[in-house]
């Protein structure tokens, strides 16, 4: 298990178009929510499609979350995502075992799933896993954990106190 409050691991995976798709990406610009999900889980569909449902929160929480696959997800669990959700794959498992360690996968594949709140410099703040569906966190302790992170930054609030001069 990684650590509250240390720097997450590289994560390098490729969105359906093509191209590569880094966590550092989004460094100094979003605070991330990493999902580390598998094709066959019906919790992990739900997970993704709730976590749609709720973009513009992400978008209010100056977040994006990039979802992770272990194999290519169907077209249908993909399509028509906002631009705060970005879907990739990550075949080779480097990623899914930097953040659910060796344990994420067994003789029938990917048996782990996760979710990972980090600030936009990718500190860790929470995290969640476990086997199937079960690593999956509800969306409001998501998107509490994304509101302490824009109370605790600094920059991110505002310039003076109301009333100051």
């Amino acid at each position: 298990m990684l650590k509250v409050r240390q720097m997450i691991p590289a994560v390098t995976a490729r969105a359906a178009d093509g191209r590569a798709v880094r966590a550092w990406d989004y460094k100094q610009k979003k605070n991330l929510v990493l999902a580390f999900l598998h094709a066959g889980c019906a919790g992990c569909e739900e997970f993704l499609k709730t976590l749609t449902g709720r973009a513009a929160e992400l978008a209010e929480r100056e977040a994006v979350a990039l979802v992770i696959f272990s194999e290519t997800p169907s077209a249908r669990v993909v399509e028509n995502l906002p631009a705060q959700i970005v879907v990739a794959t990550d075949m080779s498992g480097r990623a899914q075992k930097a953040f659910l360690g060796r344990e994420a996968f067994g003789a029938a594949g990917q048996r782990m799933t996760g979710v990972f709140v980090t600030d936009r410099y990718g500190e860790l703040y929470a995290q969640w896993s476990g086997a199937d569906d079960a690593g999956l966190p509800g969306m409001g302790a998501v998107l509490e954990w994304l509101g302490q992170i824009q109370v605790a930054c600094e920059e991110c609030g505002a310039t003076h106190w109301a009333g100051e001069s």
